[in-house]
């Protein structure tokens, strides 16, 4: 807390009163100690508000505000002991800052009028706030008059320039007062010319007749005007009216304080009237012999009615012909002293102290020099939690360009292909693409492998014998039991097969299968590939898309004109690599479906051996018993499926679940089976259960059960050749290639190393312009935080 040493003990009804003769010099300074605490504090805001400050803490202030033709403009000129201009209709159309002080006698009296330049021609803040002298320095208080009303046309006539407006303000220096007139009326000033204005005149007095304040008067609120200028006025002043603010409402007695929309908007803007002190003007207007009207007004000003916190005030100042007649403030006093002393029943009332315009002024000294003592430290603490809030904003904003903007771009290219080429690697903090990649080749492997030839070694559905059919459908070494394979509903039977091959005979000899059968067969299986295929890329590509989107984003987002030519050129590239790698993928596809081929002899001889060893094991099992296994054809159908769990016997699988009498007769057969593999082995024979197929009798069904197991065994082959190739082709053409491309590519698309890249790349990397305007807006704050908080750190906070 700020120590201000003051005589006052309490801001209402507490302070001595001013008895009516006494001498305004001796009652106002002559608390010496009180004058130059005050004089401190109100000068520190003043210096506060230059910087700005207002625009970002609630300093403390006084403003005055009436209607139109309500004295303000009296009690302005009481106040500050000058004259301020007055015509007909509203004359003030800015707000005026009078700033006080109190000075020796030996230093005379003074005024400098400045301009605070705060907004705009459209009434926008500046960055930078700018109070600047106008004029010289006034030693006579004849030319303060004159000077404001230049001031103000200045103000009305500048404020829409964006440029030369100090070389524009100094022509109205000395501008005659009949051009002054012209300069400031929309009518005859042009189109530039404001009809109101936000910026503010500053007039700063020094004397030793004064008393330190400082205040501001507002245009009155006028209602008999163009609908757009009573709003206009009236929000002007409304926003004065808020925060930590003093509200010296001028209310004149010659009407009812009910019909004063000075006093509606006091109210709005202080409901609980702890901010507001009423000044009752023009006592002297009341006609004679309304005695109801003066008791209403002084049970107004004992507290009785309309109640505030700081009560209210009644001074009387001179009328149009003394003020005509060049009446001296001192004798404005005493003749107001003298009308309350001698007036009823401003005569008798018990509240001396709120009569007269030197108890007016003393109070309200007094309580805004106490508000600013309160406040200050507060406005230390908030200038701290706002520089942090600023501080923090500016380092989440993307840096500003400080580098040449070619270097700058190249930079960023080759930043991005190496993010590419990590995406496409799958490096540690890019590996969503080949984890989603892999995922996709593996949905593509099942694809392939659900289209296995689906052949069953029985003569047909209905004498299927008793094994399931998935122990003649799965591949033996693809055992994942969590992986679902979606299966054609199609089963080819031996009967089937049989009339292939016949429908397939043309000039063969006996006993031998046509080449065309076993071919149209395989090209059974291989006809969904390319389909297959085609999904597995199109998985791949998008999400190659969606990662590309991503980092995009992540690289680009803040520059949107380059943003603007790297996507498109980057899609454009991944659209020509996809099309490379589709006609990759045929070639490959077209490859398999071409004239069956293999090098890989041995893999196919001994899948082939296998899978007949399991059909003629199926075949002689069938034979002995004929008996089901208790699976219905139902749960052998087609569709999605996850593999059982099996155990192997003589090649083929087996169902766990058995009946108990099944169960114990497997068990037999498998103690027998390993005895007998045993004793060959003694014998010098190695056989695995699987040969033991082999043994069995001549089938009539021979040449069909070796075309389905040679098919079956061919599939196997071109399995395991296109899992692996089809992946693989997408992975070189599509995600590799795009990675080693895309630089060269980008380089060239923005024309880096061109006659005119400096000014391209300047062009691709200019900054979005609202995270421009933030920074500038960021950064014009902090400054003014910064000068504040020195300010407030030299006074001793």
């Amino acid at each position: 807390m700020i120590s201000v040493s003051t005589s006052s003990t309490a801001l209402t009804a507490a302070s001595e009163p001013l008895l009516p003769g006494t001498e305004v010099e001796t009652s106002l300074l002559g608390d010496s100690s009180f004058n130059k605490s005050s004089q401190e504090l109100i000068q520190f805001v003043t210096t506060l508000r230059s910087l700005g400050a207002q625009v970002l803490l609630d300093l403390p202030r006084i403003v005055v505000i009436g209607n139109q033709s309500a004295g303000k403009s009296s009690l302005v000129e009481a106040i500050s002991g000058i004259s301020v201009p007055r015509d007909a209709g509203t004359c003030t159309r800015c707000p005026m800052e009078c700033r006080l002080a109190h000075v020796p006698a030996s230093a005379g009296w003074t005024c400098q009028i400045s301009i605070r330049w705060e907004f705009d021609g459209d009434g926008m803040r500046l960055d930078e706030v700018a109070e600047t002298p106008f004029g010289a320095l006034l030693t006579d208080k004849a030319d303060v008059e004159p000077m404001l009303r230049r001031a103000q046309a200045a103000i009305l006539s500048v404020s829409a320039m964006s440029s030369g407006r100090d070389a524009a303000v100094r022509q109205f220096e000395g501008m005659a007062m009949e051009e002054v007139r012209r300069s400031a009326d929309p009518r005859t000033g042009g189109a530039r010319v404001l009809a109101f204005s936000r910026n503010t005149i500053c007039v700063d007095l020094k004397g030793p007749e004064l008393v330190d304040l400082s205040f501001v008067d507002l245009p009155g609120i006028v209602q008999n005007a163009e609908a757009e200028i009573v709003q206009l006025v009236e929000d002007l002043v409304t926003s004065y009216c808020q925060g930590n603010c003093l509200i010296l409402v001028a209310l004149p007695m010659s009407d009812d304080i009910e019909n004063q929309k000075a006093a509606r908007i006091a109210r709005h803007a202080d409901p609980s009237g702890k901010r507001t002190i009423g000044v009752l003007t023009k006592p002297d207007t009341i006609p004679a012999g309304s005695t109801k009207r003066r008791d209403m007004w002084l049970d107004v000003l004992e507290g009785r009615e309309h109640v505030l916190t700081h009560g209210y005030y009644c001074t009387r100042q001179p009328d149009d012909d003394q003020r005509l007649a060049g009446v001296t403030q001192a004798a404005a006093r005493t003749a107001e002293a003298e009308f309350f002393r001698g007036t009823p029943p401003w005569s008798s009332s018990t509240h001396p102290h709120r009569f007269g315009t030197q108890n007016l002024v003393k109070n309200i000294s007094e309580l805004l020099t106490k508000i600013i003592g309160e406040s200050l430290p507060g406005l230390l603490e908030e200038v701290a939690k706002q520089l942090t809030q600023a501080n923090a904003l500016l380092q989440a904003l993307p840096p500003a360009v400080t580098t040449e903007p070619s270097a700058f771009v190249l930079d960023l290219i080759t930043k991005f292909s190496n993010d590419v080429a990590e995406l496409v690697q799958g490096s540690e903090r890019q590996a969503a693409l080949v984890q989603s990649t892999r995922d996709s080749y593996i949905k593509f492997k099942y694809a392939i492998l659900g289209t296995a030839p689906q052949f069953i070694p029985y003569e047909d559905a209905q004498r299927g014998g008793a094994k399931s059919k998935r122990a003649f459908l799965a591949i033996d070494e693809e055992k994942d039991e969590n992986v679902k394979v979606k299966v054609p509903a199609r089963h080819l039977y031996l009967e089937d097969v049989r009339e292939h091959i016949r429908a397939s005979v043309t000039r063969e000899l006996p006993n031998n299968i046509p080449y065309s059968a076993k071919r149209s067969l395989i090209a059974d299986f291989q006809q969904t590939w390319g389909v297959h295929a085609t999904t597995c890329f199109e998985r791949v590509q998008t999400e190659l898309k969606s990662r590309l989107t991503e980092l995009v984003k992540h690289r680009f987002e803040r520059f949107s004109h380059l943003k603007a030519v790297i996507t498109p050129a980057l899609f454009e590239q991944v659209n020509i690599c996809g099309l490379e790698t589709i006609a990759h993928l045929e070639t490959t596809l077209k490859l398999e479906r071409g004239p069956p081929f293999t090098q890989n002899t041995h893999y196919l001889a001994e899948k082939r051996a296998k899978q007949l060893a399991l059909y003629k094991q199926a075949r002689a099992s069938n034979s002995r018993s004929n008996k089901g296994d208790g699976q219905s054809e139902d749960d052998e159908s087609s569709g999605s499926t996850s593999r059982p769990s099996t155990s192997s016997f003589g090649g083929f699988r087996l169902q766990d679940m058995r009946r108990p009498e099944e169960a114990e007769e497997e068990r037999g057969k498998e103690e027998s089976l390993r005895t007998v593999l045993s004793e060959l082995v003694k014998l010098g024979y190695s056989v695995k259960a699987e040969d033991l197929g082999k043994l069995n009798p001549p089938d009539e069904y021979e040449e069909e059960l070796e075309v389905m197991a040679e098919v079956r065994a061919y599939f196997q082959v071109t399995y395991k050749r296109v899992i692996d190739s089809i992946p693989l082709s997408i992975d070189l053409h599509l995600l590799y290639t795009l990675a080693e491309r895309l630089q060269a590519v980008l380089i060239e698309k923005l024309g880096l190393g061109s006659a005119k890249s400096d000014a391209r790349c300047a062009a691709y990397i200019a900054e979005d312009p609202h995270v421009a305007a933030q920074r500038s807006e960021l950064l014009a704050k902090k400054k003014k935080l910064e000068a504040v908080q020195r300010e407030l750190f030299n006074f001793g906070l």
